[in-house]
């Protein structure tokens, strides 16, 4: 019986190396495709520098570094940071930006200033209004007399008109109070004669409500004005009037035939001053200036003679 045998295929010699060459391909096919991605995706990039507080030179400077432009240059008034130093960048900083791309740079022009304006001859509340819209605060407010300038009105200014400062800064203002007033003298006289004598000089007149004992003025005439006479004041200024209700009379006890320090007890818890003179050794009253039960005004002085 015969026996049939099977032969094996004859090999392809040429296969195996051309599927190493295909697996090359690929690989580098992915390669290069990763790497365009990455290009496209983040090669192409870089990040804005960080320039803030920078001046602008050494700002174009790192962003010249970094592969970027400075598209352009605008200008911020600042209160904290110095003239040409950079306030800010767009993009921000840490930003990502292409190569070659362009970043707009924001300057300090240091503090905004303005020029404090005039007003002389304003109101006080002209001149506030017109210092706040230059941007700037309205600060104490002084009075002195001007005989030139009105009353109410500004005089002048500090700083002056005309100074450059720096936006919010604080201005002082002068007011006049307007020509001075002497205060004329009017105690003594009837108020009647003393309101006219007021009312003339340009001043108002007030009258305290209570009177007061006067060694000098009759009862109903000025005992007392504040201010005093001579003051010199503003046109409108109020004195103040008050009026006498005449000598503070006091009775005077009786000291004849009394003891010296007896006497002199009795005066004095009375509200008199007194005063003695003496005869010889002796220290008995025989005389006494002001007669006992007699009145006489209280702090006025009596004389007792002893002996």
């Amino acid at each position: 019986v015969g026996h049939t045998s099977v032969l094996p295929a004859p090999t392809r010699p040429g296969r195996p190396r051309r599927r190493l060459w295909s697996a090359l391909v690929v690989a580098v096919v992915v390669l290069c495709g990763g790497a365009g991605v990455w290009y496209v995706n983040a090669g192409q990039f870089t990040e804005v520098p960080r320039v803030l507080a920078k001046s602008e030179k050494e700002a174009k400077g790192r962003l010249d570094q970094a592969g970027l432009r400075v598209k352009d240059v605008e200008g911020r008034y600042s209160a904290t940071e110095p003239r040409g130093t950079v306030l800010g960048t767009d993009p921000a900083p840490g930003a990502r930006i292409r190569d070659h791309g362009e970043v707009t740079l924001t300057v300090s022009l240091g503090p905004r200033t303005v020029d404090v304006p005039r007003l002389t001859g304003k109101t006080l509340a002209e001149a506030r209004t017109a210092l706040r819209g230059r941007g700037l605060d309205p600060g104490l407010v002084t009075e002195r007399f001007d005989q030139d300038v009105s009353q109410g009105a500004v005089i002048g200014t500090e700083p002056q008109a005309g100074e450059n400062v720096k936006a919010g800064s604080t201005v002082r203002i002068t007011v006049s109070k307007g020509a001075p007033v002497d205060v004329p003298e009017v105690t003594g006289k009837d108020e009647a004669r003393a309101r006219e004598e007021l009312s003339d000089a340009g001043l108002d007149v007030k009258v305290a409500d209570g009177r007061v004992f006067s060694q000098d003025a009759d009862e109903g005439a000025v005992a007392k004005q504040s201010p005093a006479p001579g003051k010199r004041l503003a046109a409108g200024d109020t004195v103040t009037l008050t009026l006498s209700k005449g000598p503070d009379l006091v009775e005077v006890p009786d000291v004849e035939g009394k003891q010296e320090d007896e006497a002199k007890q009795l005066l004095e818890d009375a509200g008199f001053e007194v005063k003695v003179s003496r005869w010889f050794l002796g220290h008995t009253v025989w005389h006494q200036s002001v007669g006992g039960g007699d009145t006489a005004p209280r702090g006025s002085t009596v004389t007792i003679r002893v002996r």
